[in-house]
């Protein structure tokens, strides 16, 4: 089931993000925790979107994304974060919030869906999961997140009613 994000999970949503071995403690808590935190309080701005994916209406988060629309770009989205348990890796969570993040974006006219990730191996499954569902690789900006650390941008077209 997919539901927004409840204010009292915000630390069990962070300690999820945690969970994927790519954020640290404090970067998850600064980068995700203020993201949370500024939509609780409803300041995030148009379009900006969170959605859990949960057993049940107060189930535990099995994972979540964040999406948003581009505000320098007609018709163009972006997936900030999609995360998923890795006990439920491989169990459909991860392209079945893809899929309703894909469907708001059409929903709201959106013609591309952009999502940025990194190039280390950490980051090689995500990379595989994003080409399994359509995305196409575009791009690479090299050493942008840091010495080493590639930037890899897929996008995919959104194109209403399919």
């Amino acid at each position: 089931m997919l539901r927004p994000p409840l204010p009292a999970e915000s630390s069990s949503l962070i300690a999820l993000a945690v969970s994927t071995g790519l954020f640290s403690p404090g970067d998850a808590r600064a980068l995700l925790g203020e993201t949370l935190d500024t939509f609780h309080a409803g300041h995030l701005g148009e379009g900006h979107s969170i959605l859990v994916w949960a057993d049940g209406p107060s189930s535990e988060a099995l994972g979540w994304a964040y999406f948003a629309p581009d505000a320098h770009a007609e018709g163009i989205w972006n997936l900030w974060w999609i995360g998923v348990a890795p006990s439920h890796h491989g169990r459909g969570v991860g392209e079945g919030l893809l899929r309703a993040v894909e469907e708001r974006v059409k929903g709201a006219s959106g013609r591309l869906l952009v999502i940025e990730t990194s190039a280390l191996p950490a980051l090689a499954r995500a990379r595989r999961f994003y080409e399994r569902c359509g995305y196409e690789r575009c791009g690479q900006v090299p050493d942008f997140y840091a010495e080493g650390d590639a930037k890899v941008i897929f996008a995919r077209r959104m194109i209403h009613g399919e």
